[in-house]
């Protein structure tokens, strides 16, 4: 197996789990009742039921599936030498910071402008706020992650000071504290908030006192500790790359799309399967990384249009969130029978503006560049 295409050291198999994570993310937000508002149409039809439960199934794992990519190209980095691990990488995470407030800023502008023509200077404002929450979990995340990094790194070494050797298992003898880890992870930030989740709600009784995250649940995964626990979980999978290896893409393919349907059925009973922290959502994220680590770009120019597109994922997310995104574009669609249609519309044209803004952003920086 390898990560890279012919003559490149990017991944460009991992940049191109990027490009269905965002569609997933723009799925998810489609089916979302305050956003796209396919949720509120499941009573239309048993067909129509089945089908929105599904793509909501196949499609809440992107999130997870986004932090443990993280994770696993942060471990590939430092077995290649390619992360400072002592480094905290400030710069990045004030880059998308400003990032984040730069797409805010001007989706509000543009919705003011052709939409509502009522210009609020205190609106404007709060949209200078990167007032995101995957955007504020991951900087926090990323700020840490030199420390997890060092963490996971020495766990995963044997007594004698040596790497494990390839092929030895996941859990294997002498991977038996990063192991353990994983397993005290698991258990904390995914299969007790499943239990007090799920059993609360079909119980009809507030058990929520038994969080291991907050007092209050764990806030369906929308948390750090989620985070940290997919970081994680990434850095292990590539770690014990050759454990996994063993299996072909095509397991792993089927291993996501019965998780999905397992969610799926699940939710008939309670909806709180869909949860980030949801064991089954954990499963597929994990699934669906493995798969895309057994994919191989074979040509260069096609890495780098997936490149390309896989690099705007951050302004993706950020604009097709946007009012002027969701009245001026999803409006226009029948939903949910255009589920299909909207969310494809939508990832183009979020995908032509964020690579716009790129293409002049770069300009500006290059002549600005030449002029000192």
């Amino acid at each position: 197996m390898s990560d890279t295409s012919h003559g490149s050291g990017r991944m460009y198999n991992m940049d191109l789990e990027r490009v269905l994570l965002i569609f997933l993310v723009i799925a998810l937000h489609f089916d979302n009742r305050d956003m796209g508002g396919a949720l509120n149409a499941m009573s239309s039809s048993p067909g129509m039921e089945i089908f929105i439960r599904i793509t909501q199934s196949l499609a809440i794992c992107a999130v997870d599936a986004f932090i443990i990519s993280s994770g696993y190209f942060a471990a590939v980095k430092a077995e290649k030498g390619l992360k400072d691990v002592f480094s905290i990488p400030w710069r990045k995470a004030l880059w998308l910071l400003i990032a984040c407030s730069f797409y805010r800023v001007v989706g509000y502008v543009l919705y003011v402008l052709w939409i509502t023509q009522d210009f609020s200077p205190r609106v404007l404002i709060g949209y200078l706020v990167p007032n995101n929450w995957f955007v504020c979990l991951f900087v926090t995340l990323l700020l840490f992650s030199p420390f997890i990094d060092r963490g996971l790194f020495s766990l995963s070494r044997s007594s004698a000071g040596n790497l494990i050797p390839q092929g030895t298992g996941f859990c294997s003898g002498k991977a038996v504290a990063l192991s353990s880890l994983l397993c005290i992870l698991t258990l904390t930030f995914s299969v007790a908030p499943t239990i007090v989740s799920v059993a609360g709600e079909l119980a009809g009784v507030n058990i929520q006192g038994l969080s291991t995250v907050t007092w209050q649940g764990d806030g369906s995964g929308f948390n750090i500790a989620l985070f940290v626990y997919m970081y994680c979980l990434g850095y292990a999978l590539r770690l014990n790359r050759d454990y996994w290896d063993r299996f072909p893409a095509v397991f792993y393919l089927i291993m996501y799309v019965l998780a999905s349907l397992l969610t799926a059925a699940v939710s008939r009973i309670t909806e709180s399967i869909w949860s980030y922290s949801s064991v089954t959502v954990v499963l597929e994220a994990m699934m669906l990384t493995l798969l895309f680590t057994r994919i191989r770009i074979g040509s260069d120019m096609i890495g780098r249009v997936i490149s390309a597109v896989g690099g705007c994922s951050l302004g993706i997310f950020i604009w097709h969130t946007m009012p002027l995104m969701i009245f001026g574009l999803w409006s226009r669609f029948d939903i949910p029978a255009d589920f299909l249609a909207a969310t494809l519309s939508m990832y183009a044209l979020s995908f032509v503006w964020v690579y716009a803004c790129r293409r002049v952003s770069g300009f500006v920086r290059d002549h600005m560049k030449s002029m000192i």
